[in-house]
């Protein structure tokens, strides 16, 4: 009997390779190593000669990718930027495309359809809108890299793309971080953030922290923490604090999930044998993905539309105020489940928060909530194809909802950044964009009383200051186990500032009400969202928090 020929694979693992036996190919672990239990390893992508030294050209020396140059070099015009970018006169999109990078780009594109995604005209999609900016572009392919690595669980047919497009928007960030005109400022936070994003879907969590602390200390340089927009106070410098709240929720809800899913398979029983890598994260992002029904769909779904957060609208639309409604209704619903959990304490339940699909559905609303806010005054029809009222039934600017829900779950539900703090120059930036959001709706504070709109009003204001309250006691903590408590953290007096404001707000709720009473101040904010079952004590330490709010004098 002949035997059967097998055919040769040059793609197939090392461990199969090495044991001369058959490999599927699959990633990130084939299934012949899986059913032995071994091993399963792949060798990195192979770039062509040709593209590896187009690469060497363009690339940065080792160590470099972060934290970012930060460097003032007077005299480099954006004319001169922008000469020195030029396209290429063969290619009519305006970076190049190798490495197979059109195929990604259309299978992007194409996504639009699969998920439900894209709008009704064309020329109005997100991806079709990155063709007209560089910028826009090269951010939209290295999204559609991680897209294409969720949907699949590798990325190994375009990692070649990808790793062009990655090292070229490192090398022109460190050009642009030589120039001081504050539209090139805005354009490189965005594709900073970018990077931070793939790094973080790739597993890279702790490299896309570094990229969020480089933003904070690229703010500082600029002297950009004067306000929510600081001098850059246009519809590019609202997309990038947009994109910041966007990226860092998500960069901290992935940081937790990680955290959750390790103990939840050591309390199984199951040794996940996390060594810290990339690699090991990944596999277990591609465990999870499986674990929520609809997740996956619902997750590629609101990637699909992360360039509307750097694609400029049409005509520069300004932004409209939006519904709050749906993002409280996705925080009523996680807050539940985190009641439930805290009741009955298991092990088992440590990974039911988001296995429940709360916070992947929160990420959609999200993307949808800032997609709708530039829409046309004639388009009255929500995504789902509805009929919108024209009037949201409870006003609020996109980003001051946005940055009191990541507060919310960070300093009130505890569910992001794996327990720790958040780094105090990007607590002070989130807390600028509430601030400008609070005043903006201040006549919220006038209405009637109980109402839904004025306790929202209430709840931004009371979640700021609980997470201020929240921030210097656990960074007291940490300073006084490592520089000793006489010594402060850089940005501490600026939080301090920002505290004062927060009380004044509270006293003024207060005043308003006439409502002084923790046991009365509990279901105004239930109103809004609020959990039953505090962890930690924390029921007494949001007593104490309001009790300090409204005292005259705290010191």
């Amino acid at each position: 009997m002949p035997q059967r020929a097998n055919t040769r694979s040059r793609a197939g693992c090392l461990t199969c390779r090495q044991r001369h036996v058959r490999c599927d190919e699959q990633r990130p672990s084939c299934q012949t190593c899986l059913a032995s239990k071994r091993s399963c390893n792949y060798s990195p992508t192979v770039i062509p000669l040709r593209d590896r030294r187009m690469l060497q050209r363009n690339a940065l020396p080792p160590g470099q990718e972060a934290p970012w140059e930060l460097m003032n070099t007077p005299g480099m015009t954006g004319r001169k930027l922008a000469a020195s970018t030029a396209m290429d006169p063969f290619d009519t999109l305006p970076v190049k495309m190798p490495f197979k990078s059109r195929e990604l780009y259309h299978y992007f594109y194409q996504t639009g359809a699969a998920f439900a995604a894209a709008p009704s005209d064309p020329k109005d999609d997100c991806i079709a809108l990155a063709t007209l900016d560089e910028h826009a572009l090269r951010s939209t392919i290295l999204i559609a890299g991680i897209h294409y690595s969720w949907n699949t669980g590798n990325l190994q047919a375009y990692e070649s793309a990808f790793l062009f497009h990655k090292v070229e928007s490192i090398r022109i960030i460190n050009t642009w971080l030589k120039v001081s005109d504050s539209k090139t400022f805005v354009v490189c936070v965005r594709q900073i953030l970018t990077i931070a994003l793939a790094e973080a879907c790739l597993g890279n969590l702790t490299t896309a922290e570094t990229h969020l602390n480089g933003i904070m200390a690229l703010f500082d340089s600029r002297g950009q923490v004067d306000g929510a927009s600081g001098s850059i106070d246009d519809i590019e410098g609202e997309l990038a604090n947009r994109y910041l709240l966007l990226t860092s929720c998500f960069v901290l809800c992935l940081k937790s999930r990680l955290d959750d899913f390790i103990l939840f398979r050591a309390a199984q029983g199951i040794d996940p044998n996390h060594d810290g890598s990339s690699a090991e994260a990944l596999k277990l992002m591609n465990l999870w993905h499986g674990m929520e029904y609809g997740g996956l769909d619902t997750r590629l779904r609101a990637m699909r539309m992360f360039p509307y957060f750097f694609s400029l609208p049409p005509m520069n639309r300004r932004p409209k105020m939006v519904d709050a409604l749906p993002i409280i209704d996705c925080l009523r619903t996680i807050t539940e489940t985190v009641d439930q959990i805290r009741i009955n304490p298991t092990p088992e339940h440590i990974d039911r928060v988001w296995n429940e699909g709360g916070p992947t559905k929160l990420l959609l609303v999200l993307v949808t909530s800032h997609v709708s806010s530039f829409a046309k005054d004639d388009e009255n029809l929500d995504p789902a194809g509805n009929e919108k009222l024209s009037q949201p039934l409870l006003r609020s600017s996109w980003s001051g909802i946005v940055a009191t829900a990541e507060l919310y779950m960070h300093s009130v539900l505890n569910i992001i950044n794996a327990g720790e703090p958040i780094e105090c120059r990007l607590l002070y930036r989130i807390l600028l964009i509430m601030k400008q959001d609070i005043d903006q709706t201040r006549d919220d504070l006038s209405g009637d009383h109980g109402s839904l709109r004025q306790s929202l009003w209430f709840w931004k204001v009371f979640t700021g200051a609980l997470a201020l309250a929240t921030s210097q006691h656990r960074h007291i903590a940490i300073d006084m186990k490592t520089v000793g408590p006489s010594e402060k953290c850089s940005c501490e007096t600026d939080l301090e500032g920002l505290y004062e404001w927060f009380r004044n707000c509270a006293r003024a709720w207060s005043a308003v009400t006439e409502t002084t009473n923790w046991k009365d101040v509990e279901p105004v904010l239930a109103i809004v969202a609020w959990p039953t079952v505090l962890s930690q004590d924390g029921n007494d330490y949001a007593a104490n928090a309001w009790a300090q709010a409204i005292l005259e004098d705290t010191r």
